[in-house]
């Protein structure tokens, strides 16, 4: 099965150095990492106006986060 570029490029990215930040991925390629994302989504757009960004949150690897069910 053929991998998305864009997430091809989220698993290589360093967890420990972006931890609590948000990233923008565009065309398989880091666009900007931060803890503002509505500039970070604007700024995808205004680059790149035809593509879709890939955005995600890095959470701090070195936390569990466990949920309890009933």
């Amino acid at each position: 099965m053929k991998r998305d570029l864009n997430w091809e490029c989220y698993l290589t990215l360093d967890q420990r150095r972006l931890a609590g930040r948000y990233v923008v991925i565009v065309a398989g390629k880091l666009l900007g990492t931060g803890k503002d994302l509505c500039q970070l989504v604007r700024r995808a757009r205004r680059l790149h106006p035809g593509e879709t960004p890939f955005v995600a949150r890095i959470r701090d690897p070195r936390k569990l986060c466990a949920y309890r069910t009933r």
